[in-house]
């Protein structure tokens, strides 16, 4: 997983590994911590320090925030929510 910004020109710039870890979705929350999923739910602070797993039954595709809920889809069940607090 990369981190990249964007110059005035629209040019990327400041190409760097965020973290040692694909995934099939990202999310990010209000405080901007990054959630992978990866098999299981990944979260990094937004310096890119792994800083919590969330262990899930079934391996997750998406994820994505409403209202402090983390919603997350897996086949073949569909979707889950976990409250963050």
């Amino acid at each position: 997983m990369g981190s990249v910004r964007f110059g005035p020109d629209g040019a990327l710039i400041d190409m760097k590994i965020f973290a040692y870890r694909g995934g099939e979705g990202v999310a990010v929350d209000s405080r901007g911590n990054v959630y992978i999923a990866a098999g299981q739910i990944y979260v990094y602070d937004p310096t890119g320090k792994q800083i919590d797993t969330i262990n899930v039954p079934e391996r997750p595709i998406q994820l994505s925030f409403a209202a402090g809920t983390l919603a997350h889809s897996s086949l073949p069940r569909g979707l889950h929510c976990i409250q963050l607090g």
